[in-house]
């Protein structure tokens, strides 16, 4: 039987695609254990909170990269809900290969989330 994590990390095979954008509004990203997998499986994760923060960082590391043809993988995350993926600059959405959506609704269908919201993470293991 597989748990949660299992059920991410799944979708993040080395090389499936070289721009891959996330919702993820539970954060389930940046749970310790999943956040270290997904680094050892090569992939970089960038957070888009700020527009202008976040295309700094994007121009001034990851395009680069990817002109010179050493990145693959990277992981652009957005904290709602999977609709709000669509809000992202028109360049992410159309050099993405893969749009993606974790949330604890989605993991758990028939348990409250009101409840799974509160819990610690370490605590939806044995669920």
């Amino acid at each position: 039987m597989t748990n949660w994590r299992d059920r991410i990390l799944e979708k993040f095979t080395p090389h499936a695609a070289r721009l891959t954008l996330v919702a993820d509004p539970d954060n389930l990203l940046t749970e310790e254990d999943i956040a270290q997998e997904i680094q050892a499986r090569g992939f970089e994760a960038l957070l888009y909170e700020d527009s202008i923060s976040f295309r700094f960082i994007y121009e001034s590391r990851y395009r680069s990269q990817w002109q010179s043809g050493s990145l693959n993988n990277l992981i652009v995350i957005v904290r709602s809900q999977p609709n709000e993926l669509e809000t992202l600059p028109f360049d992410l959405l159309q050099e993405s290969d893969r749009k993606l959506s974790f949330s604890l609704n989605e993991l758990f269908p028939k348990l409250s989330y009101s409840v799974l919201s509160t819990l610690d993470r370490n605590l939806l293991d044995p669920l």
